[in-house]
């Protein structure tokens, strides 16, 4: 600070402007490192932003790769052999588990090219060995040529729906097949509407294609392809299936996207939003778009950051850096002000030794009484600013790595918001400067808990202990240990301790804080393996600028004050400290008596307490039956964290063989299961002893009126459409306790924008 004031600048200028000066420079400093500050974590933000674009864009790339390889090695099949069988092809398909390891397809199909005048042909062979009595080419559309589906696995009721469907009569995707056709490589569709979309819930979707030329191999020419082809294996898909197979299982997303056909974003054109029927976000913190290339169809891909990725952002740390650079500044500006003050005292005193010179021995001792003073104040100002400035470096510092490793950074942005508050109060104390001079500080006392004192006091000096490869450890009672003190002003006491231990330790030493009672007092010491102290230094190592106190500090770059301020703060609260070593070399113990609280002060309830997550009052069994594997095993997740036991299968068999070893409170049901399907199952259940006392709920994605009389017929309590909030979910099985549950028959629309996705 002294050579800041003589600095040839600051010297010209009048006496009075110099801590205006200096307080304008030191916020100068902050707004420019604040800036830089700012730049850096933006540029980190932006490119995990970027990353997870990237992340997003190869996820959706590599699942329809793999859907291409899977049209490939069904193109094999057809290669192999010469006449393919309707049995052939749906055993095929079954080995491929479809719907279980290629989840968002619809499903794999074929379709035959064939004239008009074949068409009797085709049809007769449809409704005889290929088992579909109703087979029938539609629609009636002039043409060369007929491309009708007559193989599509698994046989469900949308797939169904598509059979004899002439894929040729429709100009979109008559394009994408005469591209298959002409280059021999697999060819995508723009936005269609698929005709399995039977129901009222319609998504839009395309179609994937791969042709197939007699002899299995691809002709050399144009025209040799177009003469040698035989049909297509072709893929249909649901836009928004595919994709929240694709997503499905991110619990928490950073990003949100919307998916268009073709190379620009068009409303007309749009596949998917990530969010639902929700558009992104308005004013997200990023925004890119970028585009994929899929069996020679452009998509355009348009990114949005989430508020979830807003609050894990480097960013917020610019705000606490600010504050803390404004507090520093205010700092300096006051230590300025008290030194110009000082030394306009001096000069004063300076004027009256030449009016009066027989005063001369007089006015000298007070300029040396009113410099030692200035010194004092400085000293002990610029210790108590660097206790809380500590750990808020130490924590920025950290919250940057975990933020790239995507950790938590919730204690830190504690401690430098408790520092923060800290410096706050110092400056408070600031404004009566002559106050803090004379060393009245004022606590402000309370009922404090010395665990979690002691607590963030190691924390706080974990850092500083660390970087010297020491040993911290603690020993602290189970048991809550109260006095009645400032709890800012107490840490700092444990923290100068904890400090002075690593201080005067060789690297690889030991530091262990313990805290217990001892008759009516908190006892809490702080012992280390260090350097020890000489017994002639201990009677004064409290006192402030002795001789043997300031080569002590001064071996290890101190000023000597940390103790004396120790000394000062406990014997306020009324207690003492003590010091003790057997000598040079042999380590050191520093005791701290505090007075306990009297029991009935006591606060009732701990001041560190937090809410506990509420969970369910009773823990229930569950059954869950769902062939979709990551719908059913997310819902047991979830009604686990909650207490619950949860028992998953993905078969109506398996769900009759367990249900009388679990004796479920509750079953969550699917209904479109393979086999067996969800009414029969229900049936079978009710009919089994005990069966009456089940709670049954239909989870489905059928919900038409007939579907909901179905089910109240199979004798479900409830009918839920997917996909269905969890806080509907939860209050079923807490409905399943109540002795007065409705009895079987009750229906419920369970559809809601929930975000569990079935």
């Amino acid at each position: 600070m002294k050579k800041l004031l003589r600095h040839p600048v600051l010297r010209r200028l009048p006496r009075h402007l110099m801590p205006w000066a200096v307080f304008a420079l030191s916020l100068l400093l902050t707004c420019g490192v604040s800036l830089l500050l700012k730049a850096n974590v933006r540029a980190r933000d932006e490119a995990r932003f970027e990353n997870l674009v990237q992340a997003a864009s190869d996820r959706i790339q590599r699942r329809l790769d793999t859907y291409v390889a899977l049209l490939e090695g069904t193109e094999g099949l057809f290669a192999t052999q010469h006449d393919v069988t309707p049995t052939e092809f749906s055993e095929f398909v079954q080995l491929l588990r479809v719907q279980i390891q290629y989840p968002g397809i619809q499903g794999i199909g074929f379709s035959r090219r064939f004239s008009p005048q074949e068409r009797p042909e085709v049809e007769h062979w449809a409704r005889t060995k290929g088992a579909q009595p109703d087979f029938h080419v539609w629609p009636e559309v002039p043409g060369d040529e007929l491309h009708s589906i007559v193989f599509l696995e698994p046989r469900d009721a949308r797939n169904q729906a598509a059979m004899g469907y002439n894929m040729y009569s429709e100009p979109t995707r008559r394009e994408a097949m005469a591209r298959a056709r002409d280059t021999g490589r697999p060819a995508l569709t723009a936005k269609v509407t698929l005709k399995q979309e039977i129901h009222e819930e319609k998504q839009a979707g395309f179609l994937l294609y791969l042709p197939v030329y007699r002899g299995g191999r691809v002709p050399a020419t144009v025209e040799g392809r177009r003469e040698e082809l035989v049909g297509f294996v072709y893929s249909p898909f649901r836009a928004g299936d595919l994709l929240r197979g694709i997503f499905g299982t991110e619990r928490q997303p950073r990003v949100a996207f919307e998916l268009y056909d073709g190379p620009a974003v068009d409303p007309e054109n749009l596949l998917h939003r990530s969010s639902g029927a929700r558009p992104l976000p308005d004013a997200p913190m990023f925004t890119t778009t970028t585009r994929l290339t899929v069996a020679g169809r452009p998509w355009t891909l348009t990114f949005a950051s989430l508020p979830v990725f807003t609050e894990t952002a480097a960013g917020r740390l610019v705000l606490p850096v600010s504050m803390a650079g404004v507090l520093v500044s205010l700092a300096f500006f006051f230590m300025s002000l008290a030194q110009v003050r000082a030394r306009r005292e001096a000069e004063r005193s300076a004027d009256g030794l030449r009016v009066a010179l027989g005063e001369r021995a007089r006015v000298e001792e007070q300029l040396r009484e009113a410099d030692r003073r200035k010194d004092d104040f400085l000293a002990m100002l610029a210790h108590e600013l660097r206790n809380p400035l500590a750990p808020v470096l130490t924590a920025v510092q950290l919250m940057e790595r975990k933020l790239e490793e995507g950790q938590d950074i919730g204690r830190e942005r504690d401690v430098v918001e408790r520092q923060v508050h800290h410096m706050r109060r110092l400056v408070d104390d600031l404004l009566d400067v002559s106050r803090v001079t004379r060393g009245k500080i004022q606590l402000q006392k309370r009922p404090v808990e010395l665990v979690a004192a002691v607590g963030r006091a190691l924390e706080a000096a974990r850092p500083f202990s660390e970087s010297r490869a020491h040993t911290l450890s603690a020993r602290l009672p189970l048991v809550p240990v109260w006095t009645e003190a400032d709890p800012v002003r107490l840490e700092q006491v444990f923290t100068n301790l904890l400090h002075n231990a690593a201080k005067y330790s060789e690297r690889g030493g030991r530091i262990t804080l313990s805290l217990a009672r001892e008759g009516g007092e908190a006892v809490v010491r702080v012992e280390d393996t260090g350097m020890g102290i000489p017994a002639e230094a201990l009677p004064h190592l409290f006192e402030p600028f002795m001789q043997v106190a300031r080569t002590l500090d001064r071996a290890q770059g101190g000023l000597g004050l940390g103790l004396t301020l120790v000394k000062q703060l406990v014997e306020m609260h009324g207690g003492r400290v003590e010091a003790a070593s057997e000598g040079v070399g042999r380590g050191s113990v520093f005791t701290v008596r505090l007075p306990l609280l009297p029991e009935a002060r006591v606060p009732v309830e701990p001041e560190d307490a937090r809410p506990e997550r509420e969970m369910p009052s009773a823990r229930r069994r569950v059954l869950v039956v769902d062939d979709n594997v990551d719908a059913a095993e997310l819902l047991g997740e979830v009604l686990e964290l909650d207490g619950h036991q949860v028992t998953v299968v993905h078969d109506g068999p398996a769900a009759l063989e367990l249900v009388g070893g679990v004796d479920p409170d509750v079953v969550f049901l699917d209904i479109g299961l393979p086999g067996m399907d969800g009414y029969e199952v229900a049936r079978r259940m009710r009919q089994r002893p005990g069966g009456a006392d089940l709670m049954l709920v239909a989870l489905t994605g059928y919900g038409q009126a007939s579907d909901r009389q179905r089910s109240h017929e199979a004798g479900f309590d409830t009918h839920l459409v997917k996909p269905v909030e969890l806080d509907t979910v939860r209050a079923l099985v807490a409905d399943a306790e109540r002795p007065s549950r409705p009895r079987p028959g009750r229906a419920a629309d369970g559809r809601s924008e929930g975000s569990f996705r079935g």
